[in-house]
């Protein structure tokens, strides 16, 4: 047979497969067959919804806004009866209404078959890479039910004794561990002011010397509010009869190319386990036959107190709940730092390729942690132990953080994923401030000084001082030690801008990444042959100027898109001094927004992609 294309197409290849073929005798299709212009749209970086997509496209046929209504009447059935019957709306017949629902569909295909013309249709490799999806999300993703369901009866009978322990633990003001206005003003009348009981705020407050009733509310507050095992409940309303999860990714999900999560359960979330429960290494097996008694109370007996804890112990293994079906094995592939050697490879960092390959060849020597560390610190890897507090505080985040132009916010976000909160960052300062250079030193306190004045506070405003200047020292230190990193950004700048000044000339960066303009989009080809689309490329004058700090000084010379400074200058608030180089900008769908906004693609974010996408 021929091809089907449709928008969504996995909707109407399963009414096709599951209803018409066995239903009704209607030959099956390939799965080769389908194509999907949902599918094209996220690869060009466009909306995935028809109505978003027409008005993105401009298309002359746009999606009939009367649809959600007309599919509630014709589709939704309002409720079912007690036989199982159901009930449909009193316009489900209607001859008029049924019309319209006609008219709805007829329209649909129109501006699917019209959006389908106007996109650049995916490449042979990408329709096998969306076919594959597909098989994929058909086959599903295999859950432990019976596990599943026992943890939750579990977990729920945990949350009764931590409603009870916090009623004890407050004297009755506040009576369960969800009232957080109750348990706000309960602590600050023990002294205890916070600006709320979230998890960093939980973290930072247990950092602080507190009343032993007030420090008992706030442990009893954060294991209680362990809501990364609501996925058990996801898990359990997603899984189908053969106790799968299907349809559990969405192809292209990220403009680069990456997968993203779907049907209610995110995959590429899933909790990070304690350290505590890493170290003890326990046996799994026995782990979930104790989840299967219900019983909160084995947990504690069996690992104490602490290890034991019942909602951080189901979340600890959540990935447990995800098995091989019988006589299958699971199979997790996982390449350690990929992302770190794609961008070290694409940047021609040739000492860490060599470390790397080192590495390889002798698993004994040193990770790249402790020698990332050990070059920040100017000190050997036979200081930076595999167990020494530097390897992670300084090395890994650092190398996960920095390799695409981020600075101390980047640095700081990642070591809050590592539970490094504002103590642990403000602990840095003494070692990696005293094994700084004077100049480094110097430069780290010049840019602490222009931050704190400047709009943009880069966390100047949430750190300690010495916080941050640890921080900035371990940003320059890496930067230092990863030059070709950080020409590499230049690099991938400057070819992307050249690409949009010479529309249909290829521009090659890095003797990798060739760029290419061309049918309204900013092409780029990765060496594996893969293509990225970023949509509508323009470029933006930018000026170097001086804006008037918030104590009236003038701060230094900074990069300042045009437009804005010369809207500043105006009111007194910039000095232009002179042009410098314009940026790239570019269309993307914003999923908060649900609208197409233009942003700068810098050249961090462009080395970002091409490891996102490769």
């Amino acid at each position: 047979g021929g091809e089907i294309e449709a928008h969504n197409a996995l909707f109407e290849r399963l009414i096709w497969w599951n209803i018409m073929t066995p239903r009704y005798g209607w030959p099956k299709p390939r799965m080769e067959q389908f194509r999907c212009t949902m599918a094209t749209a996220r690869a060009l970086g466009l909306p995935a919804q028809l109505s978003k997509l027409g008005e993105t496209l401009d298309l002359k046929i746009k999606k009939d806004k009367r649809g959600d209504a007309l599919i509630k009447i014709h589709s939704i059935p309002q409720k079912f009866a007690a036989d199982g019957t159901p009930v449909w709306h009193p316009l489900a017949d209607d001859p008029a209404s049924l019309a319209d629902f006609h008219d709805y569909c007829d329209t649909d295909v129109l501006s699917e078959e019209e959006a389908a013309e106007r996109m650049i249709p995916l490449s042979d490799a990408e329709m096998a890479v969306y076919h594959m999806s597909e098989t994929i999300n058909d086959r599903g993703v295999r859950v432990d039910v019976a596990s599943i369901k026992a943890a939750i009866a579990l977990v729920e009978k945990a949350k009764v004794n931590l409603d009870e322990r916090m009623r004890v633990a407050t004297g009755g003001a506040v009576t369960a561990a969800s009232q957080v206005a109750r348990l706000t003003k309960w602590l600050a009348s023990r002294g205890v002011t916070l600006d709320g009981v979230a998890k960093d705020d939980i973290l930072e407050a247990l950092d602080l010397d507190l009343p032993h009733d007030a420090r008992e509310a706030l442990l009893i507050r954060q294991e209680a509010a362990k809501t990364s095992t609501a996925k058990l409940n996801a898990f359990l309303k997603h899984a189908d009869a053969r106790g799968r999860i299907p349809g559990m990714f969405i192809y292209h999900g990220t403009g680069p190319g990456r997968w993203t999560s779907a049907g209610g359960v995110n995959l590429s979330n899933l909790p990070r386990p304690r350290a505590i429960y890493d170290n003890a290494e326990l046996d799994v097996a026995t782990l979930f036959k104790a989840f299967r008694t219900s019983e909160p109370q084995m947990l504690r007996e069996m690992y104490g107190d602490d290890l034991g804890k019942p909602m951080h112990l189901v979340s600890d293994t959540m990935r447990g709940f995800l098995c091989a079906a019988p006589g299958h094995e699971f199979i997790i592939v996982d390449y350690s730092g990929i992302q770190g050697a794609i961008a070290a490879w694409l940047s021609k960092e040739e000492w860490k390729l060599q470390a790397m390959r080192e590495i390889i060849a002798d698993p004994t020597r040193p990770d790249l942690y402790r020698v990332a560390a050990a070059g920040i610190l100017n000190t050997t890897t036979d200081v930076i132990t595999k167990k020494h507090a530097m390897r992670q505080a300084v090395g890994k985040t650092s190398e996960l953080a920095l390799a695409f132009g981020g600075g101390v916010s980047a640095l700081v976000g990642m070591a809050a994923n590592y539970g490094m909160r504002r103590a642990a960052l403000h602990a840095l300062y003494e070692p990696v401030w005293g094994s700084a250079a004077d100049e480094a030193r110097e430069k780290a306190i010049k840019r602490w000084e222009k931050n704190m004045k400047s709009r943009d506070r880069r966390k100047t405003d949430v750190l300690s001082r010495e916080a941050w200047l640890a921080c900035s020292l371990i940003v320059s230190g890496w930067r230092a030690r990863n030059p070709a990193h950080e020409a590499a950004w230049g690099e991938l700048e400057h070819a992307m801008r050249e690409a949009v000044c010479n529309p249909g000339q290829k521009i090659v960066a890095l003797g990798r990444i060739t760029y290419l303009v061309a049918n309204g989009f900013l092409w780029l080809r990765l060496p594996s042959g893969r293509c990225v689309a970023h949509a509508q490329p323009r470029l933006k004058d930018q000026v170097w100027a001086k804006l008037k700090l918030a104590d009236g000084s003038w701060g230094e010379s900074e990069v300042v898109d045009r437009e804005e400074a010369e809207r500043l200058e105006l009111r007194g608030l910039a000095k232009i001094e002179r042009k410098t180089s314009p940026k790239v900008s570019v269309l993307g769908f914003d999923s908060t927004t649900q609208k197409m906004i233009r942003y700068g693609l810098y050249g961090g974010l462009a080395m970002q992609n091409n490891c996102l996408g490769a």
